[in-house]
């Protein structure tokens, strides 16, 4: 379970009405060995029907190693304290290998109070290696936005600080650990075109 951490985002899966499978995003507040206690949304009030105890659903979690899906079933609805089964064994751990495409953009980064603005060396949709003066220490957690250039609003995220004794002085490395899929889509589009361009630019060579 070194993968999970308390408010890491569980996105779960269900039927709703007429068999329509809905999501709802939750976050962890409770770990043991063979459940998952999750907060839930106060807004989602109309979806508690469709989490009575024994309910089959499926969660997907972002971690910093990638992705953890796994097959669950509801142990406490949510009006008695949502509680989610975790079966270590069955976990699938998806370490979905992103293409890493490299750009120099502006990163902007916020740990704790601090705001600060950092460089891109490469991004993919799973994290981004950049440049920084900060001094930043592995399993520091950090918000940032990502500027794109096709793209008006920039990719917001939650991420991990990584561990990377490979790195250059003044490089690190983050995981997303908490970010939209529309936002993810925006990076892995913009690692596609990177790459497309530069097949361009070899076949003109």
């Amino acid at each position: 379970m070194s993968d999970l951490s308390l408010n890491q985002k569980a996105k779960i899966f269900f039927d709703g009405e007429n068999g329509i499978e809905m999501e709802l995003d939750c976050y962890i507040n409770d770990i043991e060995d063979d459940r998952l206690g999750l907060d839930y949304p106060a807004d989602a009030e109309t979806l508690k029907k469709y989490l009575e105890e024994g309910t089959p659903i499926d969660v997907k979690i972002f971690t910093p190693s990638g992705l953890m899906v796994f097959e669950s079933v509801v142990i406490n609805s949510p009006d008695e304290g949502f509680v989610v089964e975790y079966v270590e064994d069955a976990v699938v751990i998806q370490r979905r290998d992103y293409s890493r495409s490299p750009l120099k953009t502006k990163l902007e980064l916020k740990l704790r109070t601090e705001t600060f603005v950092a460089s891109t060396i490469d991004i993919s949709g799973g994290g981004i290696k950049f440049f920084s003066k900060e001094d930043l220490n592995p399993e520091e957690v950090v918000t940032g936005k990502l500027y794109l250039k096709n793209y008006d609003v920039p990719a917001r995220f939650e991420a991990v600080i990584l561990d990377n004794p490979s790195l250059q002085p003044d490089e690190y490395t983050l995981a997303f650990t908490n970010i939209d899929e529309k936002e993810r889509d925006k990076i892995i589009k913009t690692c596609f075109a990177i790459d497309m361009q530069s097949r361009r630019n070899r076949n003109e060579e």
